[in-house]
């Protein structure tokens, strides 16, 4: 029996859909593949990243080329952010503080996420402060990288969306589905509305052409939320994210069909992820106002290989220091079933 042309080219669109997706849910897992050693938790203690001179929020860890792989906005005394870079083997012992490469001509530069691209590569989005230089708002840009030590030069990430110098566009997260690939981030001012947005990428190109999809039906406290982190979970799709109201993590699974880029809008009700607060941050009073905990959270999935769930998170113990960032330190959670978490017994 013969197939009709039509036939063939659906087939092969359909094995070539699969094949890419495949790989890029395979190159998303690795830390959950068997590769990265198991963590010693009982040789832990929090906060694992911090430093005297600088606020450290917004983590991103992956592990990569036998080592964990750290990366989080850096605020200096001065109120300037940069991507800080740090490095170990265990999550104990961490090399000394390093940068991304920076741009001046963007100001400053925060919010990191990393997904692993279907190619191999890791890409690194960032936000970045244009007006620190010229009154401009916040734009989305990425670096590619193979090895953590070496960057790309950063590109511009879907600027035709918010095209203006008062548009803002913060928090980057990217997601290869089988709808394509998808970029997630926080539209609006700074002291106006402001809103959780989807977009895909039409040609399946970093560079686009980028087209808005929609804004997903989920709010938090009546507001939206921040902060995105897309993941893969018992086979489902999910997002790790903060609420905009108080500065808490929250998870969310996709309800909507993930092969229609509209589907992506529909999310289930979100779940707090609820972190014991630890006497290295004695803040009080309401979190994202006098002091933060569990701030800009990042899940590492490590629950086919140790049967747990990491999450590394921000805590500041005020919000005045650091050009009002507070002296933000990361801490480490972990769980099993993402509803009861611990801290380390150090």
């Amino acid at each position: 029996m013969t197939r009709s042309r039509a036939a063939v080219a659906v087939i092969a669109t359909c094995a070539y859909v699969l094949a890419t997706f495949g790989t890029a849910v395979a190159a998303a897992a690795d830390p959950d593949r068997g590769d990265a050693p198991r963590i010693a938790w009982s040789h832990l203690h929090n906060p694992i990243i911090g430093y005297a001179t600088r606020a450290t929020k917004d983590p991103a860890i992956v592990f990569a080329d036998g080592r964990w792989r750290a990366l989080f906005s850096s605020i200096g005394a001065d109120g300037a952010w940069r991507i800080g870079i740090t490095t170990s083997r265990d999550m104990r012992h961490w090399s000394r503080l390093r940068f991304v490469p920076h741009d001046p001509r963007v100001g400053g530069e925060a919010s990191p996420d990393v997904v692993r691209a279907p190619d191999g590569r890791w890409v690194v989005t960032f936000q970045s402060s244009p007006h620190d230089v010229d009154g401009g708002e916040s734009k989305l840009y990425y670096r590619t990288t193979t090895d953590f030590e070496h960057f790309s030069p950063a590109r511009p990430l879907a600027h035709e969306l918010h095209p203006t110098a008062g548009d803002r566009m913060i928090d980057a997260a990217l997601v290869w589905t089988p709808a394509g690939l998808l970029l997630g981030d926080k539209v609006g001012g700074r002291n106006g509305p402001q809103a959780f947005e989807l977009a895909r990428s039409t040609t399946g190109s970093l560079d686009g052409p980028w087209v808005t999809i929609g804004r997903p039906d989920i709010s938090v406290y009546g507001d939206t939320i921040e902060n995105y982190q897309f993941l893969r979970l018992g086979g489902r799709f999910a997002l790790l994210a903060t609420s905009n109201v108080l500065d808490r993590p929250f998870l969310f699974m996709l309800t909507g069909d993930p092969r229609v880029p509209s589907g992506w809008l529909q999310w289930s009700a979100g779940r707090m992820l609820v972190v014991p607060q630890e006497s290295w941050n004695p803040g009080r009073g309401a979190t994202g106002s006098t002091y933060e905990h569990a701030n800009s959270a990042f899940l590492v999935d490590r629950h086919t290989v140790e049967g747990r769930y990491y999450l590394v998170y921000a805590d500041s113990p005020e919000l005045v220091t650091f050009a009002q960032q507070g002296h933000a330190r990361l801490g480490l959670a972990r769980s099993s079933n993402l509803v009861h978490w611990t801290v380390p017994p150090g």
